[in-house]
């Protein structure tokens, strides 16, 4: 379990990260690392609500010269589950200008 300081929200405001087995599994096929995941909820491009009460953190990662967009979806506050993650090229989809 990580232990990650959180931008922008005082000193002190620390959330500890956990993984469920799907997000490892998934951050293995897609090679998605737990430091391009913890960077994600720790400054965030933006976070907008998901489905079922979930989070949803954006962050940029690169991935052979090219931006893409990393997805974090998560549950809870200050013990966050880290559901899944997948990265994409399809900014307009979720939002975003690259």
């Amino acid at each position: 379990m990580a232990v990650i300081a959180v931008e922008g929200n005082g000193a002190g405001n620390q959330k500890r990260i956990t993984y469920t087995q799907h997000a490892e599994t998934r951050m293995v096929e897609r090679g998605i690392s737990k430091a391009e995941v913890e960077q994600t909820l720790t400054a965030p491009l933006r976070t907008i609500p998901a489905l079922n009460g979930r989070q949803e953190s954006q962050g940029w990662i690169e991935r052979s010269g090219n931006r893409q967009l990393l997805r974090v979806l998560t549950e809870g506050d200050l013990v966050v589950l880290v559901v899944t993650v997948m990265a994409t090229s399809k900014f307009e989809k979720y939002g975003v200008s690259p």
